[in-house]
């Protein structure tokens, strides 16, 4: 139990609902088939509500601590075939707050970080991101609140505004009511004089 600061290596869970979720995960991957081998309870006090870090091996992409956010001490293992499942696997989520890659190969490493599909990816380490602080940071998908830090952190208190001023305006709007066809079509191929491309992908 904590006693003053840095006293405790895990500390409490600031609310009863997360408390509750981390537990959820770990029972239902328990009952789904998973195997905890350290911690896997949870214990509150009057010094707070704890889970014990839990390592959980023998899951699967189906289970709940694989496929949401657990936010909790909990770390599930799971077996892939290579590394193409596990980058497929691991964007095959709403979420995307942060992710590591590890490997012998950093240049390798890299290539596979490029694919994962989150706002922060390290590799060869977990928070190495926590200290670029010129660096934006932010979750992709249903993670993250914006992002702070770097040209985009300063951004989002800025707000932006576009304004036109047309010093040629005619007297009457060129396409205006009452609309006519012949007026459409002209438009239609100015614009695709103008602006046309050819087809896109």
């Amino acid at each position: 139990m904590p006693t003053g600061p840095g006293s405790v290596d895990v500390g409490a869970v600031t609310f009863p609902k997360q408390l509750e979720i981390v537990a959820r995960h770990v029972d239902a991957a328990r009952d789904a088939g998973a195997t905890v081998l350290t911690g896997g309870r949870a214990k509150t006090t009057t010094a707070g509500r704890f889970y014990e870090p839990t390592v959980l091996v023998d899951v699967d992409h189906s289970m709940t601590c694989m496929s949401e956010e657990t936010f909790g001490p909990t770390l599930p293992i799971m077996r892939v075939a290579d590394a193409e499942e596990a980058v497929k696997l691991a964007n095959d989520s709403t979420y995307g707050l942060a992710a590591s890659v590890w490997t012998k190969d950093a240049a390798r490493g890299e290539a596979l970080a490029r694919r994962i599909e989150a706002g922060a990816v390290c590799v060869n380490d977990a928070q190495l991101n926590y200290l670029a602080l010129e660096l934006p940071m932010g979750g992709w998908k249903a993670s993250g609140l914006g992002s702070r830090h770097g040209a985009g952190g300063i951004r989002k208190y800025a707000r932006q505004q576009s304004l036109l001023v047309n010093r040629l305006a005619p007297k009457r709007d060129l396409h205006m009511f009452p609309y006519k066809a012949g007026t459409t079509g002209l438009l239609g191929r100015a614009m695709k004089l103008l602006y046309g491309r050819g087809k896109r992908d």
